[in-house]
């Protein structure tokens, strides 16, 4: 105070007692009178002005027990708020003795714990003692008492138990000065206040009192240069402690059971520990980081203890931390961020799991950093433990896919993430699958507005996945189909059939050719299904309605055999077997029909679940148990991704791409090719839009590629659905005028068209005898358009070809097929880089792309081919079959010449080859035709398989045979034809021949229980190559290396443990039998029993390798029980007499087996390869004589059927294309690719 100042007194003296002993107070009404009187001119009073001499009375008065105990809470209030004004007006010296300040703080904290009652009447003065508290930094005395700690602990403890989220924001405020003050002032702080502190980042606390963590976060970032040393000191007490009795309990050995459980125990509460202490240094982390400068040090030593569950703490604790926002710690503590990078390699895949979930998240978090952990999570993708890789593919599938997460992975992630999809452990790759599903769901959005930058990083994610349709698993094909309508097409979630359509249209112009295959795939997948499940639900109906013809016991075997089928579609078959097993039994025809309507192709999506909520909701009233286990069926048959929905929209866009912009005309062709699809598998979703589908309008435009693609979508809804063209006289002039003036496409499809349409036969008959009439006119710039569409006519309009047939027959072959070129011609060809029979490497060209004259000659064969097939049976003659025959087989063994010194060029001769061997397929189809067909034509085909056009051998062996064996529409006999591509040098064939063996014709058997049909082919196959051209008797060794790997081509394709005992047998019968003497057209100067004798050896050599085999994979090799027959057009069996001389020793060069047995088994598998020859032309190799008479080994790299038939593949010509008119089933030609281990 100042001597100018004037000094105010305390001018009312309270009267508070009775009596000078100060043991009894006034009445309460009194006392209460004389406090408050007294709280205000305190209150009132300045401390730089007030004469402290007037307080000394009042200021003893009210230390009084009788005031500070008194039973009047009020009272209290009031007292403790006068003895702050009195502290307040002191300051900074305190009139009291430590003791008594002891005692007045005790009061202050008894008062402070009931702020929480904001409602009681003497809560204004608990308020005004918290302010005069914050205000005057009272709590600074209690740091200069001696033993200070209780009060401070108690301030601590009562200040967060009374904090509550619904106080004033200004409460809690002064509650947050108090306790800083407190911190501040004392030299030390209590341990105690640590508790407290630390207590208010536990999860229970956050969870009851969210204010008492806020305001501890806010003290701790107030305070963190004061807390630090005694929060490290705390974790520091904590964690060693923990660490040393773990260390302790580990060394324990040799204890009793007793021992041993105490030693569980104490081991579980000391990690409990850990886990609780490092829980909260994560909270603090996020609170008050600034509090933990000397903890992470601390962490960083943990990742390297021995302890792993303790380098798993400490590998999550510093991944998180990493991973907070708005902290960078790795910067501030670059020594821990590279030892936390070094534990992705731990040697406990525990924290390696740990590592890269954490890892991982820093792409969402903090995506600077994880730009440096891009490789090091495409190695954790490729752990050698499948948790680690499972951790790190869900870890991927959950990140929000923001712009800055979406730069920060690299695209090597999302190449490794794909490699999961295709891991041996079936729940990696459910993960990864469903993780880049859901990676594209997200990003859709800006793939489908044009972000280029997004397309070519993301836009490959549907490929990706529909590739793995070529694995063939049922674990991978169920996930796949599960995400497909999901995340993939989103259909779940898109209502409107436009929107679908154009999702699809998106998508599916995104794929790859390989990945639209195997798109296409799933789809025929999802056909077969329905196809099964369709006879299933046949023979449950009419169990149901009791109206089967067949026995009981062998309608319930039929049942058996399709629910085996379809359960092998599922990846849980066992699951699927057993609920498709009591389905059956529920005779329940509601539950029937609602699962028939889902796979109904005429009904839309809507329809579709509709049909599906209702069946289940009636299976759920009458088995629940099956529900779960049938719900996949459900949806696997459920035609909710190709739906009758879909199909106005997609000719509307196959329409708009005529005239619309690039992108338009993108989603068009994809529009066309799925719906060429669709009318091959699901004819009947078009039927409700054919109008659209045959809008005339559509066929005027002016560009003729579009016609022609229309007109081949009007072909394959017509030939799925039969008289489906309808009746109109403008698409009749339409049809007719393109006919005649059309392109080839536009002729031969409005041909077909033609006699499809009901009423138009007189057409077909006018415009037929028309180009019967202009066949020989050269004055027409192009015939060949004629010719296709007469090819058309002959085939299905048969009636009005039969008039002109044996006039058309005989030009074709004078005029056409036996006609030379002229001088010009050759000169045309040669100028067009057609080369002529003088080794010129241009030797295909695309159908497209083929000049007028091979045209011709090309549609010649097919119409005299489609004459026969499309004549009646009763109609056909002898002289007519074998013109078409003869012709055919000429062109066949001739390699697509009439006569062996025609002059023609390559070009040419392969169309010719590749057509004429297709002709006889065709007509192998037909019964009638089969019977006509003999040994040597079954040998000319087997060897087209090996003709030295890459396109022409592709062609026919991909896009006629292989198809045409999968639908059984020719015999048998055909099949060994397929196993001569073991010398083939492009390993896609023999992948593909290797996929089609093993995935269509090992299923075929003629009987339950009775051999395949391949393992019945063994005995043809050796036929075929004992009738090789590349036999050579006069070199048995060097043959025998040769032909040894067709038959280990064989044995890989249809060689199992539990056939190779018949295989076996099988091989040695064939010592029963001869050769039967057929004329075969190949090998004219070998004798029968040369013949004979080449088939017993390759019956031996047939067992040696199978032996072999059996060997290196330890199979048993047992007598087969059944009986074995050969089939009788290609052997003859023995007479007794005749077994009785056949010589004892063996056929089997001993020489080849010593060889062998010397050569390594990698050597031998080596020596299978073919190389592609590197070459722009290459020459034909030496046949076998040649080489072994220079002395050389032969090689394995040489002709595929003889020194004349080089293997080659064209370069820069495109492969032989599948002729519309081909009737070939879909068959899933997917080359089988290998699943990835990850190790």
């Amino acid at each position: 105070m100042t001597q100018d100042s004037e000094a105010h007194e305390l001018s009312f003296q309270p009267k508070l007692f009775t009596n000078a002993t100060q043991k009894k107070t006034v009445t309460i009404s009194e006392l209460y009178k004389q406090l408050k009187k007294l709280s205000k001119e305190l209150n009132s009073l300045e401390q730089e002005t007030v004469d402290t001499q007037t307080l000394d009375a009042v200021t003893r008065q009210l230390l009084a027990p009788s005031l500070l105990k008194h039973k009047e809470a009020g009272v209290v209030s009031y007292v403790s708020c006068c003895i702050a004004d009195i502290l307040r007006l002191y300051a900074p010296e305190a009139p009291y003795s430590d003791s008594e300040i002891k005692t007045i703080f005790n009061v202050f904290i008894d008062q402070l714990q009931l702020l929480g009652d904001q409602n009681n009447q003497f809560f204004p003065l608990r308020e005004y003692l918290l302010t005069s508290l914050a205000t005057v930094r009272t709590p600074a005395l209690v740091a200069m008492l001696p033993d200070s700690e209780q009060i401070v602990s108690r301030f601590f403890i009562v200040l967060f138990g009374v904090v509550k989220p619904d106080q004033p924001h200004n409460i809690q405020m002064q509650i947050l000065d108090v306790l800083q003050q407190l911190l501040e002032e004392p030299k030390s702080v209590p341990q105690d206040v640590i508790d407290v502190i630390l207590l208010q980042f536990t999860k229970k606390r956050q969870q009851d009192n969210p204010a008492a963590h806020q305001l501890a976060s806010d003290l701790a970032n107030a305070t963190a240069d004061i807390l630090q040393k005694y929060i490290y000191q705390y974790f520091n007490d904590v964690i060693v402690s923990a660490s040393q009795l773990r260390a302790d309990q580990l060394r324990g050995e040799g204890e009793a059971a007793g021992q041993h459980r105490e030693r569980t125990a104490v081991m579980s509460s000391s990690l409990d520990d850990l886990r609780s202490a490092h829980y909260l240094i994560l909270e603090l982390n996020k609170s008050a980081p600034g509090t933990l400068l000397n903890v992470i040090p601390q962490l960083e030593e943990e990742l390297c203890v021995e302890d792993v569950e303790i380098r798993i703490l400490a590998t999550g604790v510093l991944g998180e931390m990493f991973a907070e926002k708005g902290f960078t710690l790795a910067k501030r503590y670059e020594t821990t961020w590279k030892t936390w990078k070094g534990r992705r390699a731990d040697t406990s895949p525990l924290v390696r799991v740990q590592w890269v979930e954490h890892a991982v998240s820093l792409y969402q978090h903090q995506p600077q950093l994880s730009r440096e952990l891009n490789d090091f999570v495409v190695e954790k993708l490729s752990d050698v433990d499948e948790k680690v890789r499972q951790t790190a593919c869900r870890s991927l599938g959950v990140l929000e896919m923001t712009q800055a997460v979406q730069g920060a992975i690299s695209e090597g992630v999302i190449e490794a993430l794909s490699e999961r999809c295709k891991d041996r452990r079936s729940h990696v790759r459910s993960e990864a699958i469903v993780s880049l599903a859901a990676m594209y769901s997200q990003i859709y959005e800006e793939l489908e507005g044009g972000n280029m930058a997004a397309r070519a990083k993301w836009g490959d994610i549907p490929s990706r996945i529909f590739v793995l349709r070529y694995i063939n698993d049922p674990d991978i094909d169920s996930k796949v189909e599960s995400i497909l309508t999901g995340a993939i097409l989103n259909f779940t979630k898109i209502k409107d059939d436009r929107s679908r359509c154009q999702r699809l249209l998106f998508v599916f112009s995104s794929l790859t050719p390989k990945a639209r295959n195997g798109f296409f795939s799933y789809m025929r997948r999802q056909r077969d299904a329905i196809r099964l499940t369709d006879m299933y639900l046949d023979l449950c109906e009419k169990q149901c309605s009791g109206t089967l013809d067949e026995a009981g016991g062998v309608v319930d075997q039929q049942i058996r055999l399709l629910i085996v089928k379809v359960s092998s579609l599922f990846p849980d078959k066992s699951k699927v077997e057993s609920a498709l097993t009591q389905l059956a039994g529920l005779h329940d025809a509601e539950v029937y029909k609602g699962l028939r309507q889902t796979m109904d192709p005429s009904n839309d999506v809507k329809s579709v679940r509709k049909h599906q909520k209702s069946s289940l909701k009636r299976l759920s009233s009458l088995a629940p148990n099956l529900l779960e286990t049938t719900a996949p069926i459900w949806k696997c048959v459920g035609l909710t991704t190709i739906n009758r929905g879909l199909v106005p929209h997609l000719i509307e866009y196959m329409s708009s791409g005529v005239t619309g912009s690039s992108n338009d005309t993108q989603l068009a062709s994809a529009a066309e090719t799925v719906l060429s699809y669709i009318t091959n598998v699901f004819p009947e979703m078009l039927c409700s839009s054919s109008n659209a589908l045959f809008d005339v309008a559509e066929l005027r435009v002016d560009e003729t590629v579009v016609t022609e693609d229309r007109l081949a979508l009007m072909v394959r809804f017509a030939k799925a659905i039969p008289k489906s063209v309808p009746k109109s006289s403008e698409l009749e002039s339409q049809f007719s005028t393109f006919v005649r003036t059309g392109s080839l496409r536009q002729a031969k499809y409005s041909a077909y068209l033609l006699t499809q349409m009901e009423g138009a036969g007189p057409q077909c008959s006018i415009l037929t005898g028309d180009m019967v009439d202009n066949l020989d006119n050269r004055h027409l710039e192009r015939r060949s358009p004629s010719f296709a569409a007469l090819s058309r006519f002959a085939r299905y309009a048969p009636t009005a070809f039969s008039m002109y047939a044996e006039r058309v027959g005989q030009y074709l072959l004078q005029s056409v097929l036996l006609d030379s070129p002229s001088e010009q011609d050759m000169d045309d060809d040669a100028a067009d880089g057609e080369g002529m029979d003088t080794g010129d490497s241009s030797e295909w060209v695309s159908r497209d792309s083929l000049d007028e004259n091979g045209l011709v000659k090309v549609y010649s064969v097919k119409i005299l081919t489609n004459w026969l097939a499309g004549m009646e049976r009763q109609m056909l003659t002898r002289d007519n079959v074998q013109m078409v025959l003869g012709t055919l087989r000429q062109l066949v063994r001739n390699g697509g010449k009439m006569q062996q010194d025609q002059k023609t060029s390559a070009v040419h001769r392969n169309h010719l080859l590749l057509t004429a061997g297709s002709c006889i397929l065709k007509l192998a189809s037909f019964i009638h035709f089969e019977k006509m067909l003999n040994i040597a034509d079954m040998l000319s085909l087997a060897l087209l398989v090996q003709a030295p056009c890459y396109e022409v051998r592709s062609a026919f062996l991909l896009e006629k045979l292989v198809p045409a064996l999968v639908a059984r529409r020719i015999h048998v006999r055909y099949i060994p034809a397929v196993f001569l591509v073991a010398y083939d040098v492009e390993p896609t064939l023999r992948d593909n021949v290797r996929h089609v063996v093993e995935q269509h014709l090992s299923q075929f058997r003629p009987t339950p229980g009775s051999p395949s049909v391949v393992e019945d082919s063994l005995c043809r196959f050796l036929y075929i190559l004992a009738h090789h051209p590349d036999w050579d008797d006069a070199q048995p060794v060097a043959t025998l290396e040769v032909f040894a790997p067709y038959i280990e081509f064989y044995i890989g394709c249809v060689c199992m443990a539990q056939n190779v005992s018949l295989l076996f047998c099988n091989a040695g019968e064939i010592k029963a039998y001869r050769n039967r003497p057929v004329a075969d057209g190949i090998n004219k100067q070998v004798s029968n029993e040369a013949f004979t004798r080449r088939l017993y050896v390759l019956s031996e050599l047939a067992q040696y390798l199978l032996r072999e085999k059996s060997i290196s994979s330890n199979w048993p090799v047992n007598v087969y029980p059944g009986k074995l027959a050969l089939p009788g057009d290609t052997f003859e069996p023995l007479t007794e007499a005749d077994r009785a001389s056949v010589p004892r020793e063996p056929f089997l060069d001993p020489e080849f087996v010593t060889r062998r047995a010397k050569a390594p088994a990698a050597a031998r598998a080596g020596a299978n390869k073919r190389t592609r020859p590197k070459t722009a032309a290459p020459t034909a190799p030496a046949p076998v004589a040649a080489v072994v008479a220079a002395g050389d080994k032969p090689k394995r790299q040489r002709s595929l059927s003889g020194s004349s038939r080089t293997a080659t593949r064209s370069k820069g010509k495109e492969p032989a294309t599948m002729d519309d008119e081909s009737d070939a089933e879909d068959v899933d030609m997917s080359s089988v690719a290998e699943t990835s281990d990850g190790e």
